[in-house]
């Protein structure tokens, strides 16, 4: 983002520029700052959301600006970077080296199409940033620079604790660091103590110390956890399929484990967000055998049969199958 931010801090703009992706909160971000930069205040902001009719987009691109150097038209969601407006994509990758050099047009786009030619065209002529989810260690350099600029001091550990316990969504970590800055009150620092005292942890990690429980026969511990996913109105279903989706994560990272497989490789085939979820994946593998694995998915399988066929009540038949699953043998044969 040095570009992005050179472009900015200089005030030599692109004339167009895509901005897409999945991580939703630095779309945000990237779009407020160029808006705050080309034409704050908004006068000159002209916003377009949907499908809209590429003549609309030409006509608004072609406006001048009202008593200022720079007009933005913002377009958002078109579609014309992926499949079904072939012919409007054409037409306005056609368009792109014509815009006028007071208009700055900027789209920002949930999906692209990289093979399209307005993709390409946009490359060629402006500036695209793809708004990919950051991998921890930059998720952490953000939440501790993010806590500093309101004045906190979030550790390293402090801040993987957060982001593995809470999420790795940057909006979501944006608006809990904003509340953990507010209740640190005049400390200096925020602790990892304050993180467990004020943050909810995500339905994943519940997940994960429930299944932990159970693998630890601590079936109290397992029925404390269920009990409250109950009173925050979470599906019991949801809870049953990723209580089996927990067990087949230790089948599988077991297996991969056991055959030699590196740790950061495993990440990869798993397709996990960070090492840590490995790290803890294969240690709960060791603590059963793969045929009590499969028990335990068998039982899982069983459970929800039993519950959608009317047989059970949902809440009682997962209940059920963790008090089960915190007594099956490790060492099944």
């Amino acid at each position: 983002m040095k570009e992005l931010n050179q472009h900015i801090k200089s005030g030599n703009f692109a004339r167009v520029y895509l901005l897409y992706g999945k991580e939703a909160f630095l779309i945000g971000h990237w779009q407020k700052r160029l808006i705050e930069a080309v034409v704050e205040p908004s006068l000159n902001l002209e916003i377009l959301d949907g499908k809209i009719p590429v003549a609309q987009i030409i006509n608004s691109a072609e406006t001048l600006p009202f008593m200022a150097e720079h007009r933005m038209i913002l377009v958002k969601d078109s579609g014309l970077f992926e499949g079904g407006r072939k012919d409007d994509s054409e037409a306005m990758a056609k368009y792109i080296p014509d815009i006028p050099p007071s208009t700055v047009l900027v789209f920002v786009e949930k999906k692209v199409d990289k093979r399209g030619r307005l993709f390409k065209r946009v490359k060629d002529a402006g500036f695209v940033a793809e708004a990919a989810p950051p991998k921890e260690p930059d998720l952490a350099d953000w939440a501790m620079r993010l806590s500093a600029s309101r004045g906190k001091n979030l550790s390293r550990a402090a801040a993987y604790h957060l982001i593995r316990n809470i999420s790795t969504d940057m909006g979501l970590l944006f608006n809990e660091i904003e509340k953990l800055v507010s209740y640190a009150g005049e400390n200096a620092e925020i602790s990892i103590a304050d993180i467990d005292a004020l943050c909810t942890k995500s339905l994943d990690v519940k997940v994960f110390d429930l299944t932990k429980a159970m693998a630890a026969g601590n079936a109290a511990g397992a029925l404390s956890i269920y009990a409250g996913l109950m009173a925050m109105k979470e599906s019991p279903l949801m809870v049953l399929a990723m209580i089996a989706r927990q067990f087949r994560f230790f089948l599988q990272c077991g297996h991969l484990a056991a055959a030699g497989i590196p740790q950061n490789e495993i990440t990869s085939r798993m397709g996990f967000k960070n090492s840590y979820a490995t790290k803890e994946f294969v240690a709960g593998s060791r603590k059963f055998s793969t045929p009590a694995m499969i028990a335990a998915l068998e039982d899982c399988l069983n459970t929800d049969y039993s519950i959608k066929s009317g047989k059970i009540e949902a809440t009682l038949g997962v209940e059920t199958l963790i008090v089960k699953l915190a007594n099956i043998p490790a060492n099944i044969n």
